[in-house]
């Protein structure tokens, strides 16, 4: 790409479009955490088979799905994608009422949900490469686990309200798809609006002869160790989110005997925070630390370490000011963890392989979620206290401070990747 390309004012819209496509995926995803309940006992099922059929599913089928769709992203563009994608969680949400009705059922529309949640996920980083110039990369790709949140948050108010209306969990499912249908219909106008600039296939000649962009990606250091960074930002966050919250609310000597209104205000809090950090992401890598990747990742997984692992200790959860202090600067410092490392692939690689390492990335980030709960649960569960979970977060903590050293420009790259482009 030349330096005189033309990044039309339309990006914004494709900017909300995004925000909205992920709201759908999260919405989808939390939307039966309030009904597991009235699920179990519709079904005749137990608590763990629902939790199983309705979660668990969703996670491991929306990472896979993550993975496999950076091929599909790369290869038919986001929008063609995402079209398939939010018709997926559309209609498997509507069928909810008329399949879902046994766990198999269930099991096989959450399945075929999260299927199509997954590519959305991993799509971020091409979004960003095709349409926004390099100084806006880093905050778009920040602003997805923003909209994540707040997905999350509408799914969490969507549900409950659907339920008291319908009084039936079923049809619940199905209202909720009303978030994915307004995306929707941003795709469809993004598909018929202007178009984001052009770029070609880069081939590198190498002495082997001519390579594809992906496979020489491949072959890149630093393009392992960013991938490295992303699923253990994925580790941390889901155990700082599974562990915390219990560590603060359960009576001593497991925990802290705070109690759950006191670990609810505590935590909400912190997630104000993350989703402050996720959007100042970009900017602070831009403007403060000259665009380099690397030293704000190696700080934000330092920062992270320090404060987490300094509430293991009696001086800092005698006082709960202090407490709060050190989970809010654990949470600012983890909003950076997953963005700027997803920005570094946006900035420093050709868009035509954006999508593929993008969806890597995300995948792995999902299954190192996946990994940090179970293990932080059998860590718990074998020592009845908190104290090795939390350590277990802090030496995932500084791994990827390791790993963020590597986060160094592949050189290959960097004449095809130079481009700031014009704003029009």
């Amino acid at each position: 790409m030349g330096k005189d390309v033309v990044y039309p004012k339309f990006r914004w819209f494709v900017f909300i479009a995004l925000c909205l496509a992920t709201a759908t995926n999260a919405v989808t995803l939390i939307a039966p955490a309030t009904l597991i309940g009235p699920i179990a006992k519709a079904l005749g099922v137990s608590l763990g088979e629902t939790v199983g059929a309705t979660m668990g599913t969703y996670n491991l089928f929306g990472a896979i799905a993550c993975i496999a769709g950076g091929w599909f992203l790369d290869r038919f563009g986001v929008t063609r994608v995402w079209v398939v994608c939010l018709l997926l969680m559309i209609i498997s949400s509507l069928l909810m009422p008329v399949f879902g009705t046994t766990i198999m059922g269930l099991a096989v529309l959450r399945s075929i949900q999260s299927i199509g949640g997954g590519p959305i996920m991993g799509s971020t980083v091409r979004l960003a490469a095709e349409w926004f110039p390099k100084s806006e990369r880093g905050f778009v790709t920040g602003i997805q686990g923003v909209a994540m949140g707040l997905g999350i948050i509408i799914g969490l108010m969507l549900a409950p309200g659907f339920m008291q209306l319908t009084g039936e969990w079923a049809m619940t499912m199905a209202c909720v798809s009303i978030v994915g249908i307004i995306a929707l219909i941003f795709t469809f106008i993004i598909a018929v609006g202007p178009k984001a600039p052009k770029v070609e296939e880069i081939r590198v000649q190498t002495a082997a002869g001519n390579e594809s962009a992906f496979k020489l990606a491949l072959k890149q250091p630093a393009t392992w160790l960013v991938i490295a960074c992303v699923a253990l930002a994925g580790w941390i966050f889901q155990g700082f989110n599974d562990i915390v919250p219990s560590y603060i609310a359960i009576d001593p000597p497991v925990g802290l005997g705070m109690g759950p209104m006191v670990s609810g205000s505590m935590m909400s809090a912190v997630q104000v925070v993350f989703m402050l950090g996720a959007i100042l992401s970009g900017f602070i890598v831009e403007k403060l630390f000259k665009g380099s990747s690397k030293t704000v990742s190696v700080i934000a997984f330092i920062g992270f370490a320090v404060f987490i692992f300094a509430i293991k200790f009696d001086a800092v959860t005698a006082s709960s000011s202090t407490l709060l202090g050190c989970l809010l600067l654990a949470g600012f410092f983890n909003s950076f963890l997953t963005p700027v490392p997803m920005a570094f692939i946006a900035k420093n690689y050709p868009e035509s392989v954006t999508g593929k390492l993008g969806g890597v990335a995300q995948g792995l980030g999902m299954f190192g979620g996946t990994v940090g709960v179970s293990l932080g649960a059998t860590a718990l569960h074998m020592t009845n206290m908190y104290q090795l979970p939390i350590t277990i977060i802090v030496v995932v903590a500084v791994v990827g401070c390791l790993c963020a050293f590597g986060q160094n420009m592949p050189k290959v790259f960097a004449k095809n990747t130079n481009s700031t482009g014009i704003k029009c």
